[in-house]
């Protein structure tokens, strides 16, 4: 999941414009959304999303390991992992990028490590 290049601008659009409908979708104008570079050192960028404090998603981009500066991977943690991995997995696309592997996996907590390519 860990690359060792950085996100490109065309990555780095990607993931405004996903924070961006996400904040422009109704069901959210009462969520709190944050868009953040949570990793330096591995390139990564979250998306978090929270309401009432509480954590609803978190998504983490990671740029994939060839250092083309592609989003890679997404983990995704938080509420809901179950329906959003059926979502995925029925459409096998994320944010309207392909997918070519889903899985649970678990750290600290457990996850979605979501594989694209594009």
């Amino acid at each position: 999941m860990f690359g060792t290049s950085h996100l490109n601008q065309d990555s780095l659009t990607r993931i405004q414009n996903i924070e961006r409908g996400f904040r422009n979708y109704p069901p959210f104008f009462t969520y709190q959304i944050k868009c953040y570079l949570y990793d330096m050192r591995a390139g990564c960028h979250a998306i978090e999303i929270t309401r009432d404090g509480n954590l609803i998603n978190l998504y983490l981009f990671y740029p994939d390991v060839s250092g083309s500066g592609k989003i890679g991977s997404v983990a995704l943690y938080g509420i809901h992992l179950q329906a959003h991995y059926n979502t995925m997995r029925s459409s096998m696309t994320m944010f309207g990028m392909p997918i070519s592997n889903i899985q649970f996996d678990s750290g600290i907590e457990t996850f979605l490590d979501i594989t694209l390519d594009y």
